[in-house]
């Protein structure tokens, strides 16, 4: 037998009990800001947009062809004033029809009225059959409810006729147009958006806080960015009870004593009493929230680097980053962007965050 090589089996030896090493996790840099206290703290205005109290999306009640559209967005309008015109000859058409059958109806009514009173007659004289008899009732019976078909008929397409004509039902403004003359629509389409006359509101949208804390009646002050040094009193009418794809929820607040001054679609700054908009608030940068499942949370890193969640409610989205509330004490360190990358436990390597500073106010986004 050829003897092995010593050098061979010391090889297959060694790669016998080797094993495989496990690469140690790879710690990647990230941005990490540091908690500081917000200078003057939160002052409690949001921006919004000026909106009439009630607003409607009107549509044609029939489809058809649009022969004209007579008002222009901004145009003012009155109770019943037509807005839009569709082609009216199908719908003329269709009351032609339905009035011949109308007419044909009320022939085979008064056909069939005069042939049971014939039968009647006959009857009673022993000249008709009793199953005759029944057999004029059955056919009058018939015709008369088809004359009260036809009637119904006459006034559907008489109703459809007059609809043909778009109206205003009060008074107000027109704010947005969807349709010109040729145009094809359908039954109901939103074709023009009216804003009714009488109170103006600003709408606004604010954080899970805030939300909680802002219940109708709440009074605030309200400002134009066209006219800031004018304050106009008001008081919020409605606060949404479901919060939008943003986790804001939108509040209504209703203007006193709005003056022609205050358009519809201008910029509005909103302020709430301190009581309601001064809840202890932390200044974060806008990249730091992560979304798990229903809850909003930040990355904390501790003395070893590692991350954690810490979950917060959104007071406020400033214009400068956010305003949150949670266990984040002064001097707390969280990750300030990328954070949907990481992982609980994760180890990273801090970068300092220099691009966000805290102002002493904000307006929502």
């Amino acid at each position: 037998m050829q003897a092995i090589p010593i050098s061979l089996l010391i090889l297959l030896s060694l790669s016998g009990c080797t094993k495989a090493v496990e690469q140690p996790e790879q710690i990647r840099p990230a941005l990490v800001y540091t908690v500081v206290e917000k200078p003057g703290g939160q002052t409690g205005a949001y921006s919004g947009e000026v909106h009439a109290r009630r607003e409607a999306e009107l549509g044609f009640r029939v489809g058809g062809k649009v022969a004209a559209r007579l008002v222009e967005p901004g145009d003012t309008v009155k109770p019943g004033q037509v807005l839009g015109q569709l082609d009216i000859k199908d719908a003329q058409l269709a009351v032609g029809e339905a009035s011949a059958q109308l007419a044909a109806a009320k022939s085979e009514a008064s056909t069939a009225a005069s042939e049971l009173a014939r039968a009647q007659k006959l009857v009673t004289q022993k000249f008709l059959s009793q199953a005759a008899l029944d057999a004029r009732v059955n056919a009058h019976d018939t015709a008369q409810a088809r004359l009260a078909a036809a009637r119904a008929n006459l006034d559907l397409a008489t109703n459809q006729s007059n609809h043909t004509a778009l109206t205003a039902s009060s008074a107000g403004v027109v704010t947005y147009i969807n349709f010109e003359a040729g145009q094809v629509v359908s039954a109901g389409q939103p074709v023009v958006r009216v804003a009714y006359a009488g109170e103006k509101e600003a709408h606004i949208r604010v954080g899970e806080a805030q939300a909680q804390q802002l219940k109708p009646g709440a009074p605030v002050q309200i400002r134009l960015w066209s006219a800031p040094q004018k304050v106009y009193a008001g008081t919020v009418r409605e606060a949404a009870p479901a919060a939008d794809e943003n986790r804001t929820y939108l509040v209504k607040a209703t203007i006193h004593q709005a003056d022609d001054a205050i358009r519809l679609g201008m910029t509005a700054s909103v302020a709430f009493s301190r009581q309601a908009a001064d809840a202890p608030a932390i200044s974060l940068p806008p990249g730091a929230l992560i979304q798990q499942g229903k809850q909003t949370s930040v990355w904390r890193v501790d003395a070893q680097q590692q991350v954690s969640a810490v979950p917060v409610e959104v007071v406020q989205f400033a214009d400068d980053g956010l305003l949150v509330r949670g266990d984040l004490p002064i001097g707390s360190r969280v990750i300030a962007a990328g954070a949907h990358k990481l992982h609980p436990g994760q180890k990273i390597k801090p970068m300092p965050y220099e691009s966000f500073s805290p102002a002493a106010g904000g307006s929502s986004k």
